[in-house]
């Protein structure tokens, strides 16, 4: 059943706790319109439009935000143009119809009704159709957009707008609270003012579909969309296997968590998946919306986090922003169905941390006693909850194996090999000083090898073990950037992978220094787990210096160590990684490249029961079983991998 925190520490945490506050943000923007409370289904919906006063009334009370300062914007409407960017003409047509009437549209001739609202997602249950809705929703697109530009312009590096993130709105129809789609919106008027690449992260607890769906098929945007799973939540979509189709296969990216899932294990997944993402897909700017409805407190959901999360969450984004991409991010509201409790407290932090502007640690007395009086339950005191206030699930040791599974499976389907090597879910320490893990079982140290190869283009030297001093003197061929697309981030890539102590790095250069190859061994992970003396191959050759028999000769020469011959080593191969794209090959003729470069050093082709390997021809899963492998270990493997795997 229950476990405690001692017996099953997080692999990853990175909880927010008091530390010193950072300097103020330069050019930030916060979108306000006092003429959102016209955005209002009813006193007895769960989107109440007061959650914006409170939020606004809270930074005030709080000194980090002043509604006269110019950095906040006043929100205009998105014109019927830019709605269209995402919406058909016959849906805002009818949205602007629905909003004349106390939203009915009325057939002048007969007196009945001349549309029927249902067609278009409007009843009396989740949208409820009003006077005025059209304007309303989109000056919440108008704002978003507004804020995307600035912050694209230059004139702000980062923008807030607590009233978007409507990330439901579908092409045709409202759902889930959600007329027009300002996120998608801002987002396509990037693409053609820009052609930007975008990153959209959704940490709602409702999955992202609207924004998801708007963008399936654009390899221009990647859409994260952490949330509870669709088993019990609306929409019910948010699957992993969700992956994107044609050229914008493998954009779309799910972490369905279960439900109950609390502060440890969501920012595990999050920790495990964004920067990994981050730094392949190389967006030209981030949207994050920060939907609070994870909370524990939240009546709609059935997640069990804290305001911990929120604090983290933005952290994160803040910081990828800087190191990714000039520090360009707009953040959005979302969900949050608690609304004096947990929303002003959340979006609080998200704009403290977006501004650089500390917050207090308790809620100032004015804003209790304005506040409290309309709150059925007491208010919090503070803006990070204590976890301690809230008891462990019965459930937890269970829900976090469920979420490890689901993150190791987006981690085989979206992140190359290199990468998560990298960036591993869990990082590794030591096994013992001075010995890496790979010889554990020896207990040698390290003896690196050399080689010299006579290539057509040169002399090529082939090291192992190759420690990251040597990866930082060398300086990367342009044409090695099959993982991360870029050769200067390659070579960091590469420096993380020399700096594991359960890894092995070997590199090929040419004698003045170019690094042109290399073949990494790192330990297993993910679905791996549990079994020891396994270890994943990868390997690239720069695209200039390829049909010169350098892979089969790098691959040799990192494999031949007999100490290799007491682990099990597998490798892969998926059908849209960037390096396919590049060889100009179809799947089934890079598939067999792999199958048997790899074959000529001793590994065969193994079935394992994951559909992710059989989406493809060029899903490979290749494993050469060591000649000293311990027997208990090689039973456990070849259990595994026909194993059944769960996927939400």
């Amino acid at each position: 059943m229950g476990s405690s925190d001692k017996d099953n520490p997080p692999a990853v945490l990175q909880k927010a706790v008091p530390s010193a506050p950072p300097p103020p943000e330069v050019g930030v923007m916060f979108v306000h319109d006092r003429q959102l409370a016209q955005f209002d289904f009813g006193p007895d919906h769960p989107l109440r439009p007061v959650r914006h006063e409170l939020l606004v009334s809270l930074l005030e009370a709080s000194g980090i935000l002043k509604l006269d300062s110019e950095e906040v914007l006043n929100q205009k409407p998105a014109t019927r143009e830019e709605l269209l960017l995402v919406h058909t003409p016959d849906y805002v047509s009818t949205v602007a119809r629905l909003s004349e009437f106390d939203g009915v549209a009325i057939d002048g001739f007969t007196g009945e009704p001349s549309i029927d609202p249902e067609r278009y997602g409007f009843g009396l249950g989740d949208n409820p159709s009003f006077s005025g809705m059209h304007d309303v929703c989109a000056r919440i697109a108008g704002g978003t957009l507004a804020a995307a530009r600035a912050v694209m312009e230059g004139k702000v590096r980062h923008a807030f707008n607590p009233t978007g993130g409507l990330h439901h709105a579908l092409r045709d129809r409202a759902s889930g609270f959600c007329i027009y789609n300002d996120t998608a919106v801002a987002i396509a008027a990037l693409l053609q003012e820009y052609e930007a690449r975008v990153l959209y992260v959704d940490f709602d607890a409702h999955h992202g579909d609207g924004v998801q769906w708007a963008f399936y098929d654009e390899p221009r945007v990647m859409t994260v969309s952490i949330h509870e799973t669709g088993r019990y939540l609306f929409p019910g979509t948010g699957d992993v296997l969700e992956l994107g189709q044609g050229a914008g296969r493998g954009f779309a990216v799910n972490l369905p968590m279960d439900a109950f899932t609390e502060d440890d294990s969501w920012l595990e997944a999050i920790n495990a998946m964004i920067p990994s993402l981050v730094e392949t897909f190389r967006p030209d700017i981030i949207f994050s919306q920060h939907g609070c409805d994870p909370h524990a407190f939240d009546p709609l959901t059935h997640l069990a986090t804290t305001t911990q999360i929120a604090a983290a969450q933005a952290k994160l984004i803040h910081t990828l922003a800087h190191e990714q991409c000039q520090g360009r991010w707009v953040a959005l509201g979302g969900g949050g169905y608690d609304i004096y409790r947990v929303v002003p407290r959340a979006w609080s932090l998200v704009w403290s941390e977006l501004s650089g502007r500390p917050l207090p640690e308790k809620i100032p007395n004015a804003w209790l006693d304005r506040w409290q009086p309309e709150c059925p339950d007491p208010l919090p005191l503070k803006f990070l909850d204590n976890p301690d206030d809230f008891p462990p699930k019965p459930r937890r040791a269970e829900i976090e194996r469920h979420n490890r599974r689901i993150v190791a499976q987006a981690r085989r389907l979206f992140l190359p090999a290199q990468v998560r090597q990298a960036f591993p879910a869990v990082r590794p320490e030591a096994t013992s000083t001075g010995v890496p893990d790979l010889l554990r079982v020896s207990g040698r140290p390290p003896e690196p090898r050399t080689k010299t190869l006579e290539t057509a283009k040169g002399q090529v030297l082939l090291r192992d073990w190759c420690p990251p001093s040597l990866v930082e003197r060398l300086h990367p061929d342009e044409g090695l950037r099959a993982f991360a697309r870029r050769a200067d981030r390659e070579q960091e890539l590469l420096k993380r992978i020399a700096e594991r102590p359960d890894s092995e790095l070997v590199v090929a250069h040419t004698p003045d220094g170019m690094l042109i190859g290399q073949v990494s061994i790192c330990a297993a992970e993910g679905w791996w787990e549990g079994i020891g003396d396994l270890y994943e191959v990868a390997i690239e050759i720069s695209s200039n210096w390829r049909k010169l028999g350098l892979a089969t000769q790098l691959l040799k020469f990192a494999l031949e160590p007999d100490y290799l011959e007491d682990v099990i080593l597998f490798a892969l191969g998926y059908a849209w990684h960037w390096d396919l794209e590049e060889t100009g090959m179809g799947s089934m003729r890079y598939g067999g490249m792999i199958r048997g470069l790899f074959q000529r050093e001793g590994f065969e082709q193994m079935y394992a029961n994951e559909p992710n390997l059989h989406l493809d021809p060029a899903n490979v899963f290749l494993a050469r079983i060591g000649s000293n492998a311990h027997p208990g270990v090689v039973a456990l493997f070849r259990a595994r991998l026909s194993s059944p795997a769960s996927f939400r």
